[in-house]
């Protein structure tokens, strides 16, 4: 192993200390980055609540049911026990006495609303072409149940309402028409509860503005008959919103929260880019993290204190696979004394009254840097992450070291760049 000339002046006594100095580009990345994981949470919580929170313009909550439904009460006979029978059958109309047609609205919400509603029943009989039963040849309207107007201040309001329907005054005034003209037609009484509510509850609130109808549709002129309701029960429920509301607060919600992830994701991509950068030109950390790495079954960390006046053979190799030869050949583990975290360090080999040490500080790796990348020295600092400013600065902060190097020092340093 060639013993070369050695190019530290002062370094006689060394002892892990010192602290290392935190770049600005690392605190504002870290900064950054805490800014954009907060905008992020943020972000995604805001977004979250505006789409599974209860929408906060509501004003009422209210439900709205409705059903229609009848009972064939019968004439007197020796075939049925009971005196009506159910809904859902198939009826004999001589043996139809009346029909019970019975309606059932309610209206419920979660406030005392001022509610005005008018509610009537009627019924329209209707003769039909029997060919073409789209064509309707005659019909008469009854009204079953005048129009009634009420009013009420309360949370709900119920209206039960029925009315009997006599078949036969029906059924045969269709028969006569029918014997009069000599014709065969199709005939039925539609029987309809119409209900109008306007419920109020307070000023920029919208109304319950609600037209509802319920219906049974009975045939006539049949031996037998299938009465239908024809609307099927009504089950609705809504809110009422504050009219004057502002219907941007979703969509002011929902800006707010994509500006803010988009943010997170900018500051994200600038925090990686300063840590990028950060670690790309911290020339000293990279040679020192990937010869610890790639050599770590060899290196050790080295405690206590080496007075090299002690050691009458100082050797210092040129580069560290030198330093890795002699471990091996020696059998001895390579110590890694960390003098100046983030300055300066050395490895250390010691066997009997020989000494091996190899030296690594930052300010020499990146003046050697500086000057490999700019050999003609004609580079403006525009162009050049180290200024010459920076260079002394860097060279007196490691303890005024002299950097007055052979061509193998710098044969060294530049190894090392290439093995990055």
């Amino acid at each position: 192993m060639k013993n070369v000339v050695q190019y530290f002046s002062t370094d006689k006594m060394y002892t892990l200390g010192g602290d290392k100095k935190i770049s600005k580009t690392y605190i504002i990345g870290w900064l950054l980055l805490i800014v954009a994981l907060l905008s992020l949470v943020f972000g995604i919580f805001k977004l979250s609540r505006t789409f599974f929170t209860k929408n906060e313009s509501s004003a009422v909550s209210y439900s709205e049911t409705g059903k229609a439904d009848y009972t064939v009460y019968l004439k007197e006979n020796s075939y049925y026990n009971s005196k009506y029978l159910e809904s859902g059958m198939q009826y004999v109309a001589s043996l139809i006495n009346t029909i019970n047609a019975s309606f059932n609205y309610e209206v419920h919400s979660d406030k005392n609303l001022n509610y005005d509603y008018t509610y009537k029943i009627t019924g329209t009989l209707e003769i039909l072409d029997k060919d073409n039963p789209g064509k309707v040849l005659f019909t008469k309207p009854y009204v079953l149940l005048k129009e009634t107007t009420k009013k009420a201040n309360s949370n709900n309001f119920v209206i039960n309402e029925d009315v009997n329907i006599d078949y036969d005054t029906y059924n045969n005034y269709v028969n006569s028409y029918k014997r009069e003209y000599g014709l065969s037609v199709q005939s039925r009484l539609i029987i309809t509860m119409d209900v109008s509510v306007d419920g109020v509850y307070d000023k920029g609130v919208e109304h319950l503005d609600k037209d509802s109808s319920l219906q049974i549709t009975i045939p006539l002129s049949e031996q037998t008959l299938n009465i239908t309701i024809d609307k099927e029960n009504i089950n609705n429920n809504g809110d009422l919103l504050r009219t004057n509301a502002v219907d941007l607060g979703k969509a002011g919600n929902i800006t707010i929260s994509l500006v803010a992830i988009v943010v997170s994701i900018v500051l994200l991509l600038v925090s990686r880019k300063l840590f990028v950068n950060y670690k790309k030109d911290n020339i000293y950390a990279i040679v020192v993290n990937k010869i610890l790495k790639d050599y770590d079954k060899l290196i050790v960390s080295g405690k206590g204190t080496i007075q090299e006046d002690k050691y009458p053979n100082i050797i210092y190799p040129e580069s560290f696979e030198e330093m890795v030869d002699a471990s091996l050949n020696l059998q001895s583990p390579i110590l890694f004394y960390n003098v100046i975290p983030g300055e300066k360090c050395f490895f250390v080999i010691v066997k009997d009254d020989t000494l091996y040490k190899y030296r690594i500080t930052r300010a020499y790796q990146e003046k050697a840097l500086y000057q490999k990348n700019n050999k003609d020295n004609d580079v403006t600092s525009e162009n050049s992450n180290i200024t010459n400013n920076q260079i002394d600065s860097l060279n007196s902060s490691d303890n005024n070291q002299d950097y007055n190097n052979t061509n193998s020092s710098y044969n060294d340093i530049n190894n090392n760049n290439l093995n990055i």
